[in-house]
């Protein structure tokens, strides 16, 4: 499963829930919540986080409205293997 935002492959276009102006795409939800694993030594508790990343069926987008200054969360559905 991959996400479409993610790997480039469409554009999220999202709406502000306040104003319905396009909203700016910031990038993975986990991104900000995630311990940064490229200097964490492997353990078990960090391989059973990669799991659930890749195989949930959704990703989580944070979205930014310059307008109105107000930050939300965008739940994107991944595309399985040979199509949507």
């Amino acid at each position: 499963m991959l996400c479409p935002i993610c790997n480039g492959l469409e554009q999220l276009s999202a709406a502000c829930p306040v104003c319905s102006s396009p909203a700016d795409d910031c990038g993975l939800l986990v991104d900000y919540t995630a311990p940064y694993a490229p200097y964490q030594p492997y353990d078990e508790a960090s391989s059973n986080f990669m799991e659930t990343m890749i195989f949930d069926q959704k990703c989580q987008h944070v979205v930014y409205c310059q307008r109105c200054d107000v930050v939300y969360e965008v739940t994107i559905q991944k595309w399985r293997e040979g199509g949507t």
